[in-house]
């Protein structure tokens, strides 16, 4: 007798009996349940904290920016990558060690805790900026609020203090800007006075090889009193230097008396260049070194960050089981044995 038994159409034809397959998986669904019971349970605590950020002010965050090495294409961005900083920051070690010695003063079950269970132990997460959920589990309720509200502590107090270092890091580089840009204007009026000092010199010595009666043309004259102008700066000797410019018809004598009092005030400028240019650029030295060091304080935070606790609203705690895990296994369990037992069933049927 042939076996025309097919396994290919008997699993087929099993699918159509949509209604078993269906029973299967809830039968062992609450099987599944059933197990779930029987498991210990961990307690979840969970704490929310407020944090602020000033999205809008992104775009003029320099620091931030250059930490990032990435333009934020929008708020949401820019948002999305401080809170994510947030949540790193919060489970690195030094963190969770300040969290787990706080813990262990507190109870004195945390001592066989380590770091690295702590880890495991405590998650962050966020949706929108204005609420960072924070949770702890373990398996004793009291340890799972003790958990997130001495974390939550930790977490208030060095992020606070690292924006301070931010709001720090703002004001030195505005501090920083201005003193580039004061050096900047010392190094151009330095090239400028050497210019004009050349130049009132050449007149200076065309003076001596004129005649000492002979006028001088309009050209010259407005030529040393606008280099003069161009070089003057805002001491009192540059204000009375220029009003007492010589007249029209005065002689070339009087030019070259006018002359060498406005090129001493120029030598004089000059001499005292580079002693300003050296005070500033200690300056820029010392807000440089500061900078480097709030910087490094602030954790790569924002200035433009806030964040709160509220010791009003305590930590909600729920139990956790691992129910719908062992109730979808269970499930694909229930309708796995069923299929393997109708395979069997028509196996056997078919050898016959």
């Amino acid at each position: 007798m042939t076996n025309d038994w097919n396994p290919r159409n008997h699993i087929l034809a099993l699918t159509h009996r949509w209604y078993l397959i269906v029973l299967c998986f809830l039968a062992g669904a609450l099987l599944g349940w059933g197990a779930s019971q029987t498991v210990p349970p961990s307690y979840r605590a969970e704490l929310d904290l407020y944090v602020g950020i000033n999205a809008y002010r992104g775009p003029r965050d320099r620091y931030i920016l250059s930490v990032a090495q990435d333009d934020f294409e929008n708020v949401g961005d820019y948002k999305n990558w401080q809170m994510e900083q947030l949540n790193t920051l919060a489970r690195q070690d030094v963190f969770l060690a300040d969290t787990l010695d706080r813990l262990v003063q507190t109870d004195d079950r945390w001592g066989d805790i380590s770091v690295k269970m702590l880890h495991d132990m405590l998650k962050g997460s966020w949706r929108n900026a204005g609420r960072w959920h924070l949770t702890a589990e373990t398996p004793q309720r009291d340890m799972a609020v003790q958990a997130v509200e001495s974390w939550a502590v930790v977490i208030a107090e060095r992020v606070n203090a690292a924006i301070d270092h931010a709001r720090q890091v703002v004001a030195l580089d505005s501090s920083l800007a201005a003193i580039s840009d004061e050096l900047v204007l010392l190094e151009q009026r330095s090239q400028t006075l050497s210019q004009v000092n050349k130049n009132l010199q050449a007149i200076r010595q065309d003076l001596d090889n004129l005649d000492q009666d002979e006028r001088l043309d309009s050209l010259t004259r407005w030529d040393m009193f606008a280099q003069a102008s161009r070089a003057a700066g805002w001491n009192s000797g540059w204000g009375a230097a220029l009003d007492d410019f010589p007249a029209p018809d005065a002689l070339p004598a009087d030019y070259a008396l006018w002359l060498d009092r406005t090129l001493s005030i120029v030598a004089a400028d000059l001499e005292a260049l580079p002693a300003q240019i050296d005070s500033l650029e200690v300056q820029h030295a010392a807000a440089a070194a500061a900078y480097a060091d709030e910087a490094e304080k602030s954790l790569a935070l924002s200035a433009n960050m806030s964040l709160e606790t509220s010791a009003e609203v305590a930590p909600q705690v729920e139990v956790v089981r691992p129910s719908s895990l062992l109730m979808l296994v269970g499930g694909f369990l229930g309708v796995l044995f069923w299929l393997l037992w109708e395979l069997a069933r028509a196996t056997q049927d078919g050898e016959k």
